[in-house]
């Protein structure tokens, strides 16, 4: 129950960036309820201090309400600035009516790390700084009215320096922490390109490939809209490897990867298969507009001067999606294709 409550209904997981966050502001509002209540009739049964009691009963109502309203709205950042906003206007307000008691400062404490955390580096520093400005017209607005003994000079000394630290403190942290989180950040949307392409041509893998084909094989099932597949094949792409080395191979492979970007639509999918094959994924295309792409590649690689100087050729095999079809067949019936096109003498396109 209490997941459910801290999570507004389950709206947010553990790995939504907020989760904290929502968790933080969730735990400060329901905290701030029950101990204004608490204090509240502490204060009114046991110690007769009625403005006291009025300020308890006045944050707990504040702080109910906006609980209720985090709740309906999930509304992180408002939620955020809210809970800030009451914790820094009731620190203040207990300062003022706890003096001249000396424990009354050792709450402010928990202010700039709060902020930080809720508001951000840049924000929770601004937050921190208005917060401790008023703190200091408060002190000499009421040091006058405060007996002598409250607050010495060495004592206020020692709390301003120790407040400054922690802000440079907090403000650090949460320095290195944005940064650590981009720099991971980063190398997960590294780690998750690489585990999707391939690294020699930067086309999309064969992996990445299967599922795009699944989820255009539902498309079309669910929007009755044709889809077809290309699957090409350079010929006698063993020979360059054995004449003019890998390296010579690799480059053939890349050039071939740039001429079939250059003639794909935005929306066609191109990826290398594994070898010297590769497939395209032609969503919203009957068979006959995938093979004048098909015609447009190879006559694009006919005309190429690769690298090391040598004429090459590129066989395909072309094939629609039908009804029933899943993604092995669709496939076998381009292979198909693409073995009639190598046996009717290579540099051809089949359906």
């Amino acid at each position: 129950m209490l997941k459910h409550f801290i999570t507004n209904n389950r709206q947010f997981k553990p790995t939504d960036p907020e989760y904290r966050q929502v968790y933080l502001i969730n735990g400060m509002l329901l905290g701030m309820v029950v101990i204004f209540t608490f204090f509240f009739f502490i204060n009114l049964a046991f110690f007769e201090l009625y403005s006291v009691a009025l300020l308890d009963f006045l944050g707990a109502a504040l702080a109910a309400t906006l609980l209720r309203r985090f709740q309906l709205s999930s509304d992180v950042r408002q939620g955020a600035n809210h809970t800030v906003m009451l914790l820094g206007g009731f620190l203040l307000g207990y300062l003022c009516f706890a003096a001249p008691n000396f424990y009354s400062l050792y709450w402010l404490c928990i202010f700039p790390p709060l902020a930080f955390f809720l508001l951000g580096r840049q924000r929770g520093l601004v937050a921190t700084a208005l917060f401790l400005g008023l703190l200091t017209l408060l002190l000499a607005w009421r040091s006058s009215t405060w007996p002598a003994a409250s607050f010495t000079v060495e004592s206020l000394l020692n709390v301003s320096l120790a407040s400054l630290c922690l802000v440079l403190l907090v403000h650090y942290y949460e320095v290195s922490r944005n940064e650590v989180l981009r720099a991971l950040a980063t190398q997960h949307r590294q780690l998750q390109r690489l585990s999707i392409t391939d690294t020699l041509t930067g086309l999309y893998n064969r992996s990445k490939l299967d599922d795009i084909l699944s989820q255009e094989i539902a498309r079309s099932i669910r929007h009755q809209s044709p889809f077809s597949v290309i699957l090409a094949d350079l010929d006698f792409f063993k020979s360059i490897n054995d004449n003019f080395g890998h390296m010579a191979g690799d480059q053939v492979l890349m050039s071939f990867a740039g001429i079939m970007l250059q003639h794909c639509r935005e929306l066609d999918v191109a990826g290398r298969w594994g070898g010297e094959e590769f497939l395209i994924i032609c969503p919203h295309t009957d068979i006959s507009g995938a093979k004048l792409l098909a015609e447009r590649i190879r006559a694009a690689v006919a005309e190429f001067e690769f690298a090391h100087g040598k004429q090459l050729t590129v066989s395909l095999g072309v094939a629609s999606f039908i009804r029933d079809d899943d993604a092995n067949t669709i496939l076998k019936r381009a292979d198909d294709a693409l073995y009639r096109a190598k046996g009717k003498g290579r540099n051809r396109v089949e359906m």
